[in-house]
């Protein structure tokens, strides 16, 4: 294994990626946390983001992606799982009428900075 790899790069490699996954899901609510947002049950047919959360009326679903590099984790998002989560956005949105919707993308790499998450999608709030 190269020398030039960041050790946390050199570690996850020895995981199972579904581990990493899980990982980096944790990871990913342990930054959330703090700033009020909780998890929110939904059903599971709704349940295709990796992480829903809800903090007052903003309720959030966050899709985490982990990758080796950060080129690579900008390109991990792919159009079709770009359609799925507006179409998740609108069906949750549906469901909590009077929250506002939104999507964010966390991308968690094994180097400085380690984690970014951008905003994919917002919902309007709607009015029941």
């Amino acid at each position: 294994m190269p020398a030039s790899l960041p050790l946390l790069a050199r570690l996850a490699k020895r995981l199972a990626p579904a581990t990493r996954g899980r990982a980096a899901e944790l990871l990913a609510f342990l930054l959330y946390a703090p700033r009020g947002f909780w998890p929110l049950s939904v059903p599971q047919h709704h349940a295709q983001t990796d992480l829903t959360l809800r903090r007052n009326q903003l309720i959030l679903l966050v899709e985490v992606k982990y990758r080796t590099s950060r080129n690579r984790a900008h390109l991990a998002l792919t159009p079709g799982q770009s359609r799925r989560l507006h179409r998740q956005a609108l069906a949750v949105a549906a469901r909590h009428p009077g929250c506002t919707v939104r999507v964010e993308l966390c991308l968690i790499f094994p180097h400085w900075p380690c984690v970014q998450c951008i905003p994919v999608l917002a919902t309007s709030e709607r009015r029941g």
